[in-house]
């Protein structure tokens, strides 16, 4: 899928009996192929802000992705241009096996079994991690299955990826794989983290939006664009 383009105009999000905002007036514009940072400390709502994008969340303000709206329209039919990466990694596995998992993905958007096998391999393979592919999900660590829920939003091949904390467990060889295979893939890329900020701009990462807790009596901002 070709990259997207990501707008977002005042969003805001207000959890049911909360007296203050998680976040407001998020505005920001990533164009096709923008790799962004969605940066803040824990508890500042980037995970919020990530399934508001995604469509998972409803709220104030407008998320365009692409020529289109994902809070216009069902998760299915938003789901095949988007991959989201939770922050526990266990919440995007569903398969006993790795390789079987991994290709989960790409035989629901409508690939081929035979197909989403190779796309699988080949996305482990980009990730440096083909030795696991026929290891059992459940005797990983909790590095190698964040390697293998980000493989299987890679074999997807989405235009837009949101990415929540996906290095948090990975050691320094994996990370750098990581980071520079988001750098230099096609989607467009929104990576949330509350750490790491000087390896991720080296990598190519651009500040795009800053939020800070509501706390601190400050919602959250767009701080600049991305792309």
């Amino acid at each position: 899928m070709e990259p997207l383009k990501l707008v977002l105009e005042g969003v805001g999000h207000r959890y049911p009996g909360s007296e203050t905002e998680t976040f407001s007036g998020v505005s920001v514009e990533l164009v096709p192929g923008a790799k962004a940072l969605l940066a803040g400390p824990v508890g500042a709502g980037k995970t919020t802000l990530l399934l508001r994008i995604a469509g998972l969340r409803k709220g104030p303000g407008r998320v365009l992705l692409g020529d289109g709206d994902p809070e216009d329209r069902s998760v299915i039919r938003a789901r095949p241009g988007v991959g989201f990466l939770w922050q526990s990694p266990e919440d995007g596995l569903f398969l006993p096996g790795v390789l079987e998992d991994v290709a989960l993905g790409p035989v629901n958007d409508g690939c081929a079994t035979d197909a989403a096998l190779d796309r699988a391999r080949a996305s482990l393979r980009d990730l440096g991690a083909e030795h696991l592919a026929s290891r059992d999900v459940a005797r990983l660590s909790r590095g190698e299955k964040q390697l293998v829920a980000l493989a299987g939003l890679l074999a997807r091949e989405p235009g837009l990826l949101l990415l929540d904390e996906p290095l948090s467990a990975l050691d320094a060889g994996a990370r750098r794989t990581v980071l520079a295979l988001l750098a230099a893939h096609p989607a467009t890329v929104l990576l949330a983290t509350h750490s790491g900020f000087a390896a991720l701009e080296e990598a190519g990462f651009v500040a795009a939006i800053a939020l800070r807790p509501a706390r601190e009596g400050r919602a959250g901002r767009s701080i600049a664009p991305a792309g």
